[in-house]
């Protein structure tokens, strides 16, 4: 039995990737009498490269591949890479010169990184930690081919006792080659190890089963056609290049499914002992795997939240053609897979047309301990995603990899036809429907109704309503959703273009900026907002109505007042969500820019105002004293209203602005993610009544703000309607009209 203690010890101390905690003397000592943890000693790298050689001589082969054996069914990792390390000791060339060529401080031929320039104390533990513990992931990823861990290993597996292998070893490496049997042409080590996992063939953790394989890599029974193993050749050091990732080993990372097992190393390796026990004939997954695996997977603390057949939305057909569904085939066969992850429980359902994937229901819901369901999602799909036998998910390219069918592979493929999302939550639901791969969206519109719905029962209430008052062209968007090639649409300032709210309302827009475009433009000041914007920014003003039909001319929205400009992603515009329907030269009318109000911190170097303003809020809690001594107290304002800007000495800001910057914040450094014309054809007492006042902040040209921006003119001397002009002229920056022209012609 292994000292727990001395166990604890090496999975604190020599496991983690980094740590700079060292074990007491005291532990070391004890720890060394169970004979876990390993003295140091002072060695050379001819010394290590002799003793190497020597116990290559010494040790039976035949002892270390019984003792790999007998670790499958034990568990006991001590015997398992002794098998290895023969291999690659009895395969090390001499060199034992001190003066050997080095490569990142490695020896080119045995990795060797210790006495390289006489003796070294050598800590063993940090090799020897893989003999007892699996490696984590990204944690240190154990080299099984250099000099420290075989000398090190050989050493222990020396003062052993021996061990004989049982039928249940034999059953268990079988398995693992049959396992290998079943992998695509293509498939990767990382495939095998999934494999193995999931027909439960090893009570072992992945990355334990990859060291498992490694061994087997290096000994040639798993070689690829690139790079062979160790068994009758050497591989320097410095020729094996670098790891694919931090859990792959060498030759193991060039085998593929189409280079099987290598049964002459399997008997040169075990055939003095085994006879036929290891074969073709006898690489077979048990049968009773195979049920106990179907059981355990069928074993879920999630399955008892859900019923087959009844979902927390329940679509009839009819519904599904509403919203750019296929059809339900009652004679499709169904796979459920569950999942917990904390209070989150999870079920998604495969569909199967033969062996192909169809559709995809995914249902989520939060449920406490004691049953309470705070909130419900139910998602569907179409796809169509190719199976081998429904265990393998096929790749979608020539260059990918099968993979295991779980919930997580088939959600990450993106689906191959529409998709409806619906969460359920109290006053709060929230639904969409569309086509990502063309970026294309039912527009349903419906908020205030959609979020009263919390029950099977008011969701097929509302698809009543819904349905019978879709206009007659309805599916001939519904058609174009699930047909339309995906698009990418060339846009310039001017361009105007159309929203879809719901079925039968639109709203407008014009672009007035591309940002990216802006940046370069000497005329924007160096310190600006617009320089620090993520994702590909436009300025966009909206008209403010709203429209029965899609048909309004630009003649028509030219007469149309225009909302204050957002700053917004061009997602919509460059996908065709939103469609551009015409182009006018802008007029100075047209161009407005974001007014924004912001302090400046005193010694922080932030690199625009906006974002000084959020760090000295952020010390807003500290006493002033404490505020003094950080450096957080504001020493101006910033206003910056399109090309010109005004800073206002903190001194002589009047109080009642310095109590609205205290209350508020009047700057929006951000992007917003979509376009929108949720506030367009509204009254302000409409806005207001929808969204408190108080929450509303962000630019000062929003109505619901205009006697903020009054205080923010006088402050600065100007008259309480100023224009955009008058604040450009005063603080040097570009007039609209000078905006207009410099748009034309430097614009794309």
């Amino acid at each position: 039995m292994q000292d727990k203690k001395a166990l604890a010890i090496l999975k604190k101390y020599y496991l983690p990737y980094r740590t700079e905690e060292k074990p007491s003397a005291r532990d070391l000592e004890a720890g060394v009498q169970t004979g876990v943890i390993a003295a140091c000693s002072e060695i050379t790298h001819g010394e290590m490269v002799s003793e190497i050689k020597r116990l290559s001589k010494r040790l039976p082969l035949e002892n270390a591949a019984k003792g790999f054996l007998y670790s499958l069914s034990s568990g006991d990792t001590r015997y398992r890479t002794a098998l290895s390390s023969l291999v690659w000791a009895r395969s090390l060339p001499e060199h034992t010169s001190d003066k050997t060529e080095r490569e990142y401080g490695r020896c080119v031929v045995c990795g060797c990184t210790h006495g390289l320039d006489g003796k070294e104390n050598v800590d063993w533990n940090e090799f020897g930690v893989f003999r007892f513990l699996p490696p984590t992931q990204y944690g240190k990823c154990p080299d099984f081919t250099c000099a420290e861990y075989v000398l090190n290993d050989l050493w222990a597996f020396e003062k052993l006792p021996a061990v004989e292998p049982c039928e249940e070893d034999y059953r268990i490496l079988n398995a693992v080659f049959a396992a290998a049997g079943r992998m695509k042409p293509h498939n990767m080590d990382t495939a095998l190890v999934s494999e193995i996992r999931r027909m439960n063939l090893i009570r072992e953790t992945g990355n334990a089963i990859h060291c498992l394989l490694a061994v087997l890599s290096i000994c040639g029974v798993l070689e690829g056609s690139e790079r062979e193993g160790f068994l009758h050749g050497f591989t320097n050091s410095g020729s094996i290049g670098r790891y694919r990732d931090g859990l792959s080993f060498y030759p193991l990372f060039f085998w593929r499914g189409r280079d099987g097992i290598n049964y002459d190393a399997v008997n040169e390796l075990f055939g003095s002992f085994s006879g036929d026990r290891l074969s073709p004939e006898k690489a077979l997954i048990p049968e009773a795997k195979e049920e106990h695996n179907r059981a355990r997977k069928a074993d879920s603390k999630a399955a008892h939240f859900y019923t087959d057949g009844v979902y927390s939305v329940n679509l009839t057909n009819e519904e599904r053609r509403f919203l750019a569904l296929n059809d339900l085939d009652p004679a499709w066969e169904t796979v459920s897979l569950f999942s917990v992850t904390y209070s989150l429980k999870k079920r998604t359902v495969l569909f199967y047309e033969g062996s192909t994937i169809v559709k995809v229901i995914q249902e989520e819901q939060s449920a406490e301990d004691e049953g309470a369901v705070t909130w419900k999602r139910y998602s569907e799909y179409d796809t169509c995603l190719a199976t081998e036998e429904r265990k393998l998910l096929m790749p979608l390219t020539s260059r990918g990899r099968a993979k295991p069918i779980t919930a997580a592979a088939v959600l990450a493929v993106e689906p191959f036809g529409c998709k409806v999302d619906i969460c359920l939550q109290e006053n709060k639901t929230t639904m969409w429907a569309g086509n990502l791969r063309n970026r294309q969206e039912i527009a349903i519109g419906e908020e205030n109704r959609i979020k009263k719905i919390v029950s099977d029962a008011d969701f097929h209430a509302f698809m009543d309503y819904y349905c019978s008052t879709c206009p007659e062209d309805y599916f001939d968007r519904i058609a174009q959703i699930r047909e339309m090639e995906h698009q990418t649409v060339r846009f310039r300032v001017g361009d105007v273009f159309r929203c879809q709210m719901d079925r039968i309302h639109y709203t407008y827009g014009i672009i007035i900026g591309k940002t990216r475009e802006l940046e370069k433009w000497k005329e924007l000041p160096v310190v600006h907002s617009f320089r620090n914007l993520m994702a590909q920014p436009i300025l966009v003003r909206m008209y403010d109505f709203v429209a029965s039909n899609g048909d309004v001319t630009v003649e028509q929205l030219m007469k149309m007042p225009l909302r204050p400009p957002v700053v917004c992603s061009d997602e919509d515009i460059f996908w065709g969500t939103h469609k551009i329907i015409a182009h006018k030269d802008l007029e100075p009318d047209d161009v407005q820019f974001p007014l924004h109000l912001a302090r400046q911190g005193r010694n922080r170097d932030a690199s625009h105002p906006f974002e000084a303003e959020m760090l000295t809020a952020l010390s807003s809690t500290l006493l002033p004293e404490e505020q003094r001594k950080r450096g957080d107290s504001p020493r101006s304002i910033w206003v910056e209203w399109g090309f010109a800007s005004a800073e206002i000495p903190w001194e002589s800001v009047p109080e009642d602005l310095k109590d609205l910057l205290n209350n508020g914040k009047y700057y929006n450094s951000g992007v917003q993610i979509g376009i929108s014309g949720e506030y367009c054809g509204k009254t302000l007492a409409e806005i207001l009544q929808e969204t408190p006042r108080n929450t509303i902040q962000y630019d000062l040209l929003l109505p619901e703000n205009r006697d903020r921006f009054k205080l923010v003119m006088h402050v600065l001397g100007l008259p309480d309607d100023c224009s955009y002009d008058e604040f450009a002229m005063k603080y040097g920056g570009l007039t609209r009209q000078k905006y207009i022209e410099l748009t034309k012609l430097r614009g794309k």
